[in-house]
């Protein structure tokens, strides 16, 4: 299986050397300009969704993280509830994107990057995201 780049960049090539111009990778061009859009699911789209997708994950990253949650163990229940919302975009569940990683924002405030987590809780921002993991998925992989 040959490795995905689509964060990385290419450069054109001419004859006389490499051009300035740079193409964009799928995810930007999905994107179109939303830049606050695109930081986010840069950060929150799986890479490997086919290895990820199992009938109950997302019950189960919950289970763990309300666990963690209780046993006061915030960094790992804002991971496990990131995953879940990673989960929850990969299936194109609008309403569960919004809740985890809501909870994942709130779980652990002192989080550097809590603003992506807090970029989905607004349900336009998570429906923009939904459509655009959609497409990303749906032009990336063949998830079975």
């Amino acid at each position: 299986m040959k490795p995905l780049n689509i964060f990385k960049r290419r450069k054109k090539e001419t004859k006389e050397g490499v051009e300035e111009t740079i193409e964009k990778t799928l995810l930007e061009g999905l994107c179109r300009g939303d830049n606050e859009l695109y930081s986010a699911l840069s950060r929150t789209l799986l890479l490997s969704p086919e290895i990820t997708k199992k009938a109950g994950e997302m019950d189960v990253r919950i289970e763990k993280a309300q666990e963690y949650e209780n046993s006061k163990d915030y960094v790992r229940a804002r991971i496990e509830y990131q995953v879940a919302g990673e989960l929850a975009l990969l299936e194109g569940k609008t309403a569960h994107v919004q809740k985890f990683f809501k909870k994942a924002a709130e779980v652990d405030p002192d989080y550097p990057t809590r603003s992506i987590y807090e970029f989905f809780t607004t349900k336009e921002n998570a429906e923009k995201a939904v459509a655009i993991a959609k497409e990303y998925y749906a032009r990336t992989t063949k998830l079975t």
